[in-house]
């Protein structure tokens, strides 16, 4: 860590129009809570006191600037699989596979020891599974699996944590099924090293970064909000400051083309520090040796390059719970923030318009489905109690053998319509299964036809959905939500309360 950093560094002077942007950050405040749809409210898993953060921070990719997935997936897909034919020796054949944006989604998991890909529940349960991009069948599932917890920390298992790994794990399950249709068996994981190297190469040597470069409105999609976000942020007296891992001269395209404009100021001047090259997660947990400030032309926030967590507090002025960090990065953004030294986390989790959506637009297929899952337990409990009934009479007809025969008939008349119950009942479990069935797979295809919804499967909530719980305070679509709610908003969490409880 280098000794000589200034501490704090002093904020760039106001923009020239300060009464524009208070009478903007009033108007923000007064929005009214009870008008907010729900795909743009913030959602909180741990009581957050925002009148205690002093500092705001900010992840660049997929969190101030929010990317066209579909085409930055596609160009990465598409770059990466020319690499492999070019680098690595891989048969000009792939360069033919086309790109499914629906086949991958965050929160998978990846087994690089067999070629397949894993959607596991809150308990580490594999509830769905892919080799390549062919579904297992349940009974190869279990076999494999074996109904056990999964270790994701053993050396075999990658997780899918962030937007970027979808063009990669794709073209990973693209290609076991391009080999073995060629009757290969591939190394597994040799496979997925060599579609890693690639698309890592992809990014280092600026082959995806120079094609945003060209026409950024291609591939970015501008929140128009954004600007007043920030300014209402530091026009409340907050310091503001950015921490990406993206290089300077990146950085400053995405985000000219995000905050610049007629009337605008530089976007610079929304940041009280800029940090590039950061180099998280290592930027969390330790001193990655000195970093250095750019010398870049115009005003506003002074940049920095590289550097650690403890430098950066030391120039904010600020540290640990005061700060909140907002970024889309489950490990490198959410979880290594928290851990490592204490800061609160907002995660930005684009998917959650699209999910809550759709959850809305078949509210009334849920609820059937709610229903159904109802009836099927009250259904069980008939079962188990006619069940229990004929055993008790079974016992009692055998105990009845001295017995005068009308009381043996009699027991065994009571025993033939508690057999009929018990039947009856096993038959409306049969239908009440099947009904369950179906409507759990029309609904589940609904939010992604082959994996459900991002954050339950079945009645439990997946591994993403347990990430999110765990490693984010509060958690939503995009940083200008926040802008529904007043900058001092005290964010209370739901009441935590246990089955008996309810």
């Amino acid at each position: 860590m280098n000794s000589s950093l200034p501490v704090p560094i002093e904020p760039p002077p106001p923009d020239p129009t300060p009464s524009t942007r208070v009478s903007e950050y009033r108007a923000s405040q007064t929005a009214p809570l009870h008008g907010v749809s729900r795909e743009n409210r913030i959602f909180v898993n741990r009581n957050l006191r925002m009148r205690s953060i002093a500092a705001f921070g900010f992840d660049l990719d997929y969190t101030l600037a929010r990317y066209r997935i579909r085409e930055i997936d596609e160009l990465a897909f598409r770059l990466t699989k020319q690499k492999l034919v070019e680098k690595r020796g891989h048969l000009e054949g792939i360069l033919a596979i086309p790109f499914d944006p629906e086949f991958v989604v965050r929160g998978l998991v990846i087994d690089r020891k067999r070629g397949n890909i894993l959607k596991m529940d809150y308990h580490n349960y594999v509830a769905r599974a892919y080799h390549g991009r062919n579904p297992l069948t349940t009974e190869e599932r279990k076999r494999t699996y074996r109904m056990r917890r999964v270790r994701t920390s053993a050396e075999a298992y990658v997780s899918v944590d962030t937007l970027f790994h979808l063009p990669e794990v794709y073209l990973y399950l693209a290609l076991v099924d391009f080999y073995e249709a060629k009757g290969r068996t591939p190394d597994f994981r040799q496979l997925y090293q060599d579609v890693r190297d690639m698309i890592d190469e992809s990014h280092a040597d600026g082959s995806i970064k120079s094609e945003i470069q060209k026409d950024p409105g291609r591939f970015v999609s501008p929140d128009a909000r954004l600007g007043e976000f920030l300014e209402m942020l530091r026009a409340a007296g907050k310091k503001v400051f950015l921490l990406t891992n993206s290089e300077y001269y990146f950085t400053d395209v995405l985000l000219s083309y995000l905050l610049d404009g007629p009337g605008r100021p530089g976007w610079r001047h929304y940041f009280d520090l800029v940090t590039v090259d950061a180099g998280k997660p290592g930027f969390f947990r330790e001193s990655q040796g000195d970093g250095r400030f750019l010398d870049v032309d115009g005003p506003g926030a002074p940049v920095y390059a590289g550097g650690d967590v403890w430098a950066l507090e030391r120039m904010l002025g600020f540290a640990g719970d005061s700060i909140l960090y907002w970024g889309d990065h489950t490990y490198g953004d959410i979880l290594r923030s928290k851990k490592s030294v204490g800061w609160r986390t907002a995660m930005i989790i684009p998917e959650l318009e699209r999910e809550i959506a759709i959850t809305e637009e078949i509210a009334p297929l849920l609820s059937e489905l709610d229903e159904a899952v109802e009836l099927r337990n009250r259904v069980h409990q008939e079962e188990q109690i006619a069940r229990t009934e004929c055993e008790r009479l079974a016992r009692l007809l055998e105990d009845a053998r001295g017995c005068a025969a009308e009381a043996r008939r009699e027991v065994a008349r009571k025993l033939h319509r508690a057999q009929e119950r018990l039947a009856a009942m096993r038959t409306e479990m049969k239908r009440q299964h099947r009904r369950i069935a179906d409507l759990d797979a029309t609904s589940s295809a609904t939010y992604n036809r082959h994996w459900g919804m991002l954050f339950r499967e079945g009645h439990e909530t997946t591994r993403f959905a347990h990430q999110v719980k765990d490693f984010a305070c509060i958690y939503t679509s995009r940083v200008s939500n926040f802008l529904s709610y007043p900058v001092n908003t005290y964010f209370h969490s739901p009441v935590e309360r246990l089955p008996h409880e309810l």
